[in-house]
């Protein structure tokens, strides 16, 4: 049923607030071009906005659309021809079937490869609308209990039968043109005067009302007749069921603000229009708002209940000496305005056009050599285990061969060595694994402990030593980047025991180096089957293997912290990013352009079978007995699709970086789709460099540095590289 009513997917979720938010701003700009126009003409648009935006759900329903190609798509790069590959023969196997597909390949280029989309998984309520349907049960409790108390106070009131007041407010009903029967009552309850009531309208009085003036009962009924014969109620029941459809959005609760100050406001003009003397009806609305108790909150327009700047508000504007006078031309071009909004927020289809926006980074420096013969010491590199930059260009590579730290500048001159071998302070037992270059010029270097140096007056780069946090005896994680959110420290590390699934964690570290508890990296996707696996020696002894817990080309879920201390994560089989806080919580969810699945090509599934059976044969166990194997290598299935994306990266600005599969025969380049934290596609990024994952490369905002490695001689190298983004 709820299929049916509302859609589930993210993207129409997001759609709704996105139109949503169109139609509040513009209601909202148009309330201020007419802050110096009559009351009337604000409380009409703000009706108008409350109608509007009951429809937006419905219009999303009927699937009414317009489609306006206003946004790019992320970066596809076009396809080239496939190279001829030379058919391979299927190895005999034990364990996995070669069943790749041999499309043919027809002059016009490849044909779309058709890949079986597997049966879908149960549907589940995503957790944004579930917190929403919270929200906006919580939001409709509390009308249905103010309407509940409305209807006790009712019950409760007693009629007015002074003959002389009931010939009042039949006199003014008749002026005003109200049609039916309206009830006056007295309440002891009752603190102001409060119209109630849609189809059995009622005027509640307080019941000290039997004592006052001639005139302020007339100047006070006619208020009370004015919402009757406009239907606020009705308004005011509209505004609060678009505070419950919308209770999450900040510019809801400001409408709703607004419009409750419009039509008091304009229920004033109508009774100055009337001929009450304004000093007179400012000064009995002070008294009114003088005597006012507190109460609690029923389905009712309370006549003096609001803020003091409100009723300060109003009565300045019932002072005003000089006020608006009707104009038929402003409220009609206003209508005209908000129904051009509204109607363009419900049905226009923000559609992706294809797009170019592709660029190569250049190549600016290459840092290291191959060790042999007279280069210089602080050139060899032996085992790079981080690099990072600053934003004054500083290149800094964390070695494990020796144990060292060095500075580079962008052009790959070396600059200093920041911490050598040694026990010292600023020295490195074993070798650094993590990088973090702050922005305000300290550097972070994690290694058996945390070490955090600054620039002296007189260098260029940090040269000395400020704190040294010991850390818990974790394992090396140089696979992770550690962050730096509102002065806090999160060390990532991870934790198995036996057969339980991996736990990928955050421990956060105070401005003092104290640790703190603990942000958990939420399990999508395998992401908790990715602990290597394993088989075990004897009782507490276990002996890694690599490459089982993960089957070649299978998607791989992937995470990274963003500097706002949330996290961003993807399981790898769509193009979906979600980021989560640190509780756990969906903040939002980023689906990138749903392009078919290409094939995996048969040379690189033939090569991966291959050291898989390898692996498996050089097993000393029967494969059951090895730990957090994939299932998919128990069963003997490889994918035949590659994964719609690599890797998951967050980049200096909070940029996403995603990296995608790169093209058959570009093996050497790495590709990257940029987004802006808020979910825009910044542009494509290629990387003529076959930078390798382990430690990730470091995404500036014009720079990038990763590590290549030789295949040859294992020999690191670090790549520093330069881009630009359109636009």
């Amino acid at each position: 049923m709820m299929d049916s009513l509302i859609p589930l997917d993210a993207p129409s979720l997001l759609g709704l607030v996105f139109r949503a938010t169109i139609l509040l701003s513009a209601a909202l700009t148009l309330a201020w071009l007419a802050r110096t126009a009559r009351a009337g003409v604000r409380h009409l648009l703000w009706t108008m906005t409350f109608t509007l935006l009951l429809a937006l759900p419905v219009f999303s329903l009927l699937d009414l659309s317009w489609e306006v190609p206003i946004l790019p798509s992320a970066g596809i790069v076009p396809e080239q021809p496939f190279p001829e590959v030379a058919p391979v023969p299927a190895a005999a196997s034990r364990f996995i079937a070669l069943a790749a597909p041999e499309p043919s390949l027809p002059d016009g280029g490849p044909p779309p490869v058709r890949v079986e989309v597997p049966p879908s998984p149960p549907r589940s309520i995503p957790v944004p609308l579930l917190l929403w349907a919270v929200g906006c049960a919580a939001a409709l409790i509390s009308l249905a209990t103010g309407g509940v108390r409305l209807a006790r106070l009712v019950r409760a009131a007693t009629p007015l039968l002074d003959p002389i007041r009931l010939r009042q407010a039949e006199a003014v009903r008749e002026r005003l043109g109200i049609r039916g029967d309206v009830r006056l009552l007295l309440s002891p309850a009752a603190t102001t005067p409060m119209t109630g009531g849609l189809l059995k309208r009622v005027v509640l009085f307080p019941v000290s009302a039997t004592a006052w003036s001639p005139d302020r009962w007339r100047v006070v009924l006619t208020h009370e007749m004015i919402h009757v014969r406009r239907r606020d109620v009705l308004r005011q029941l509209m505004a609060r069921a678009v505070l419950a459809l919308y209770w999450f959005h900040p510019l809801s609760w400001v409408a709703a603000r607004l419009a409750a100050i419009a039509s008091e406001e304009a229920c004033d003009e109508e009774v100055l229009t009337l001929g009450t003397c304004p000093s007179e009806y400012a000064t009995h609305l002070l008294a009114l708002a003088g005597s006012m108790g507190t109460h609690r909150s029923v389905l009712t327009l309370p006549m003096a209940e609001q803020s003091r700047s409100q009723l300060e508000r109003r009565i300045m504007a019932i002072l005003t000496p000089r006020r608006p006078g009707r104009s038929a031309f402003v409220t009609a071009l206003l209508a005209a305005a908000l129904g051009g909004a509204g109607v363009s927020a419900a049905v226009v289809q923000p559609i992706q056009v294809s797009s170019a926006d592709t660029v190569t980074a250049v190549v600016a420096a290459t840092i290291g050599s191959s060790g042999f013969g007279d280069e210089q010491e602080e050139y060899i590199l032996g085992n790079v285990t981080s690099v990072a930059a600053d934003r004054q260009g500083q290149v800094y590579v964390a070695d494990g061969l020796p144990p060292s730290v060095r500075a580079f500048n962008s052009d790959g001159e070396f600059t200093a060595w920041i911490g050598r071998q040694g026990e010292g302070p600023g020295e490195f037992t074993w070798g650094p694994v993590d990088i973090l270059a702050a922005g305000d010029g300290r550097l972070f270097v994690r290694g058996e402990r945390i070490t955090t140096f600054v620039r002296s007056s007189s260098s260029e780069y940090p040269d000395s030593v400020v704190h040294t946090w010991s850390i818990p005896p974790y394992p090396n994680t140089a696979a992770w980047r550690a962050r730096l959110a509102d002065g806090v420290y999160y060390y990532p590390d991870s934790q198995s025991r036996d057969e339980e699934p991996v736990r990928y964690f955050y421990v956060r570290y105070g401005p003092g180096g104290l640790p703190g508890d603990t942000v958990q990296v939420p399990d999508v996707g395998n992401l908790s089957r990715q602990f290597t696996a394993y088989y075990m020696i004897n009782r507490g002894t276990g002996r890694l293997v690599p490459g089982l817990n993960v089957a070649p080309f299978a998607p791989r879920a992937d995470w990274d912290m963003t500097e706002r201390g949330t996290i961003i994560a993807g399981g790898g089989e769509t193009y979906r990013i979600q980021e989560f806080d640190q509780n756990g919580q969906i903040l939002r969810t980023i689906d990138g352009p749903q392009v078919e699945r290409r094939v995996v090509p048969r040379a690189e599934r033939a090569d991966s079978v291959r050291v898989l059976e390898a692996r498996i044969d050089s097993l000393p166990v029967p494969l059951d007995d090895v730990l957090h194997v994939a299932p998919e290598i128990l069963r003997g299935e490889i994918p035949d699709s590659l994964p719609a994306f690599v890797s998951l990266h967050v980049g200096a600005s909070d940029r996403i970086w995603v990296e995608r599969w790169p093209l058959e025969g570009q093996a050497s380049s790495r590709y990257y789709d940029v987004l802006e934290y808020d979910g825009r596609y910044a542009g494509t990024v290629v990387v003529p460099a076959p930078l390798v994952a382990d430690p990730p490369p470091f995404f500036g905002d014009d720079i990038i540095v990763g590590v290549v490695m030789d295949p040859a001689t294992e020999v690191h190298s670090v790549v520093v590289l330069r881009f630009q983004l359109p636009g």
